[in-house]
């Protein structure tokens, strides 16, 4: 999980300005957290979804790439054991390792009714031996409104 309080302002400025890019793509703070509350509130997780999208209210999320139970089950609990601004292909599992290396190819795309689309990849993998998790994929699937609030306010 992401950890705060142990990133340097750089880190955090970074994290607040792709929070705050996603926000006005959506139309405002609101329908940010409106879309992480319909995202924890879908059972079985969205990105089980056959099709590799789904629908909410102010628009649609749409990804390049069907991810399986087991693979998600993986990342999720990878995401509250680990730091995920850490090279987590040094750190995890050999099961880790192939989940955060499934994710490589992904692209989020959030489609709001009205306005232009906005696109983010689940990994930042600069180099085939380094991999974290995308903090804003980690924060809208796998994070609380609470911890997104909190984000946006101390970044």
């Amino acid at each position: 999980m992401l950890q705060f309080n142990t990133y340097d302002n750089d880190t955090l400025a970074a994290i607040r300005e792709q929070l705050n890019a996603c926000a006005e793509a959506l139309g405002g703070t609101g329908r940010l957290l409106g879309l992480v509350e319909t995202i924890l509130g879908m059972k079985p997780s969205p990105l089980q979804n056959k099709t590799a999208s789904f629908h909410f209210e102010q628009g649609k999320v749409s990804w390049n790439k069907v991810l399986f139970a087991d693979k998600i089950e993986t990342i999720t609990q990878m995401v509250k054991k680990h730091d995920t601004m850490e090279n987590l292909l040094e750190k995890g599992s050999k099961k880790e390792q192939n989940a955060v290396r499934t994710l490589f190819p992904v692209t989020f795309t959030i489609t709001p009714k009205e306005g232009e689309p906005f696109t983010f990849k689940a990994v930042d993998a600069p180099d085939a031996n380094t991999a974290r998790i995308d903090p804003l994929f980690e924060l809208l699937f796998f994070a609380s409104t609470g911890l997104i609030k909190k984000a946006i306010k101390e970044a």
